[in-house]
């Protein structure tokens, strides 16, 4: 088998995992039942052994050609995955509470070992793992609505529970809901009469995940998705306006059918804004300052992977995380984490913002999804989050020649 049809394979095997994520597992799994040792076989088998070896080692270091991205992110790899947990150790943290940080960190840092593997395929692995996010976003969305027992009429007229495993937190729900109707417009006006059906399809299932997110009253994902559509509108605007006005006049349409679920959702936006603010976030940087600043040590280099936090967020309990990626490197990896986390995400910035020139629908749907979880969400922690930069940064190199690992 050739590098292209082994990309081709791992990146099938990574929609599969997807597929699972969405259908039968959680964005933050408690335990780990069947499901999620078959999303971690599939990652597995997706990811391989020889380059896992290759950044452990440092052996990527020494290999010429690589993108100006990758030495800086294996090097923040090392910083943030040898320095908290010989922390953690040190001070005698539960081994729960480290796996539960290390493996978070390892989907972060998803890039570094699977994009040089999926550039042989990357027209293919991007569409693979694009369609895998967009399953995932609706799946998840699904499993909310059978929670709230399909009450679609609910929508603006009362507050729907998160649920308990909080689906709708997952970023590929936001990805589905903007990445879904803005391909499935385009299906609609190119091709066959099965590309349309697909396109029809498409927008439902976006539909289905925004509407969930109104629904729920997910402040900060409907207002992304309105930034994003409209971006796209102006965008759009420019290139197809009739297409635009079309979709103007469907938007339109559904709003004089829909007046009070609409209304009605904006307003329990409000009001949930009204009361809960912003969610003691503030309280909690507070507290994750004061856990860095208790001594030399934890202000360098952090608690540790494993440590807990009394978190003003959630009532002062200690617990493992916080709602901020910012605070939480802070509270865990001291300046030193924190700077390397820096590096790494400021190395994938360019790929992202280059992705949103070259192809404007995928880089929306994959930006806001992002700066939702890396700005002030838990969802930093998520599997969906690693994949979303995966296909960013792969998605953005398309076309460019790299060497393949």
């Amino acid at each position: 088998m050739g590098e292209g049809g082994a990309a081709l394979w791992r990146a099938a095997g990574l929609f599969l995992a997807l597929v699972f994520y969405g259908l039968l597992s959680a964005p933050a799994p408690a335990e780990i039942r069947p499901a999620e040792g078959m999303i971690g076989a599939l990652l597995v088998l997706g990811v391989g052994l020889r380059r896992p070896l290759s950044v452990v080692t440092g052996q990527t270091l020494l290999e010429g050609g690589s993108p100006p991205w990758e030495a800086p992110a294996v090097l923040a790899l090392a910083v943030l995955l040898w320095c908290p947990l010989m922390r953690g150790v040190w001070l005698d943290w539960a081994p729960g509470d480290m796996v539960r940080d290390v493996v978070p960190l390892l989907y972060l840092f998803l890039p570094v070992l699977l994009v040089p593997l999926l550039r042989a395929a990357p027209d293919r692995a991007a569409g693979l793992l694009a369609g895998g996010l967009a399953v995932a976003g609706v799946g998840f969305a699904l499993r909310w609505w059978k929670q709230a027992d399909w009450g679609f009429g609910a929508v603006g007229v009362r507050a729907m529970a998160d649920g308990g495993v909080y689906l709708l937190n997952a970023p590929s729900v936001l990805f589905a809901a903007i990445a879904l109707p803005a391909f499935g417009g385009g299906m609609l006006t190119h091709g066959g009469w099965l590309r349309r059906v697909a396109g029809v399809a498409a927008i439902l299932g976006g539909l289905l995940c925004l509407v969930a997110l109104a629904g729920a009253g997910h402040r900060l994902g409907l207002g992304l998705a309105a930034m994003a559509f409209a971006a796209l509108g102006l965008w759009w605007l420019r290139r197809a306006p009739l297409a635009v006005l079309g979709a103007g006049g469907m938007a339109l349409l559904l709003v004089a059918l829909f007046p009070d679920a609409l209304l009605g959702a904006l307003g329990q936006v409000a009001e949930k804004t009204r009361l809960a603010g912003a969610n003691a976030r503030w309280e909690e940087a507070e507290a994750a300052l004061g856990q860095a600043l208790s001594s030399p040590a934890a202000f360098l280099f952090g608690q540790g992977w494993g440590a807990l936090l009394a978190n003003p967020a959630v009532g002062g309990w200690r617990v493992s995380y916080t709602h901020t990626l910012v605070t939480y490197a802070l509270a865990k990896t001291g300046v030193v984490g924190l700077c390397a986390l820096i590096a790494y995400l400021g190395g994938l910035a360019p790929r992202v913002l280059a992705l949103l020139r070259s192809e404007p629908a995928l880089g929306w749907a994959v930006s806001a999804p992002l700066m939702m979880a890396l700005g002030v969400h838990t969802s930093f922690k998520y599997l969906d989050t690693g994949l979303l930069l995966t296909l960013a940064v792969l998605a953005a190199e398309r076309g460019k020649q790299l060497p393949v690992r």
